[in-house]
């Protein structure tokens, strides 16, 4: 008997200290769940202001959107990134995108409003792609932007490709190229309306086919410039091309294979900027990267991820246009690999970054919070070589 009720104390108190534990998670659930209500609350006060590169750099706008990106600098710090992030395979640190986020701030505030703008709609992109994949985030967010959805459908598309939701953005690219020059739609707006479906179709759905139909019902629209048409020709022609060439599979421990294949298409195929009139580049580029960004994703302790965040800075920086994260990269190489060979070169390209960001028609005027950060990443760099 006395045997029996120790167990049953036993049981008890197991119970009881399960309880707590459920307290605790609960807690810290809740509590991250006010921060993330409050994150959504600044992205869609941002909102117009993302969808827009003229609202952003609007002047008089300059107060409002300052305000809304330090409140999210200072909520991502108290958001639980890391069990999160660490799901997904490709580990972008939840202080690294901390630091991004602030360093938006900085950059907008120094007054290099359209590098400030690429570098949030990027950030955000790897923001919302996590955090959208728990329902309760993804349900809320989808509410609340359907509350508000931007009069101008180009604008809606833009705002909508830089959260990841491509199924809803696709079709109102299509209809800004489709429908020119209708719905207040100018021409550096198809320009960039076919940047996207170039992204979309080959670095997401790897879908050189889908990629060609798009291409095929937009350059039937005669309202175009005749230019702009050809461009169009000319890129489904090589989607066409490249629909029967596979992007490459590796295992984890196909390392050489991998790096063979990288500095191989580096080399051979992305020779200058990507742009409209460099139909292969852009393909090779966009191709390089979803193949290097999935076997990432797939092998998050690949020996080769230094080289690979560098390789996908590299791929990624030829096309600004589209939504990448070369500065992320570079910072996480460095950061998280300061022993690798690449580091150097990461850090040498990181550094030029910032200090393009940071220049202007009156000189380079690096803030000290950010000539600070780089001090001791050359610090980190140097101890560890």
């Amino acid at each position: 008997a006395h045997h029996l009720k120790k167990l049953q104390e036993t049981e008890v108190r197991k119970v009881l200290v399960l309880l707590l534990l459920m307290g605790v998670v609960a807690a810290t659930q809740s509590e991250v769940k006010v921060y993330m209500d409050q994150m959504l609350e600044q992205i869609f006060v941002l909102k117009p202001f993302i969808a827009s590169d003229a609202s952003f750099e609007d002047p008089d706008n300059s107060a409002q959107i300052s305000a809304a990106l330090t409140q999210m600098a200072q909520l991502s710090g108290k958001i639980k990134h890391e069990e999160m992030i660490s799901k997904s395979g490709f580990a972008v640190s939840g202080a690294a995108l901390q630091q991004q986020l602030e360093e938006v701030v900085s950059v907008f505030d120094n007054g290099n409003k359209g590098y400030a703008l690429w570098t949030l709609r990027s950030t955000l992109g790897v923001c919302m792609a996590c955090h959208t994949q728990l329902p309760a985030v993804s349900t809320r967010f989808t509410a609340m932007n359907a509350d508000q959805v931007l009069a101008n459908p180009f604008e809606e598309a833009e705002f909508l490709f830089v959260i990841r939701n491509f199924d809803a953005a696709m079709p109102l690219y299509s209809k800004a190229i489709t429908g020119y020059p209708g719905d207040e739609v100018d021409i550096s707006d198809v320009e960039q309306a076919i940047y996207r479906q170039l992204y979309y179709y080959l670095r997401v759905a790897r879908d050189p086919l889908g990629l060609a139909v798009a291409l095929q019902d937009g350059a039937a629209n005669t309202q175009l410039p005749a230019r702009l048409r050809e461009q169009m020709e000319r890129l489904r022609a090589a989607a066409l091309r490249a629909q029967d060439r596979v992007y490459p599979q590796f295992t984890q421990s196909q390392t050489a294979e991998v790096r063979q294949y990288a500095e191989t298409m580096m080399n051979e195929e992305l020779v200058g900027d990507v742009s409209l009139d460099s139909p292969e580049a852009a393909i090779a580029a966009l191709k390089l990267s979803s193949v290097l960004y999935e076997y990432l994703n797939a092998h998050p302790d690949t020996p080769l991820k230094a080289d690979i965040l560098y390789w996908l800075s590299f791929c990624e920086r030829r096309y600004q246009s589209m939504q990448s994260l070369p500065d992320l990269y570079l910072r996480q190489c460095v950061l998280e690999h300061p022993a690798s060979p690449v580091a150097n070169q990461c850090l040498a390209d990181y550094v030029d970054s910032v200090t393009l960001a940071f220049t202007g028609s009156g000189g380079t005027h690096i803030p000290d919070d950010v000539m600070e950060e780089l001090n001791r990443m050359r610090a980190l760099v140097k101890e560890q070589q």
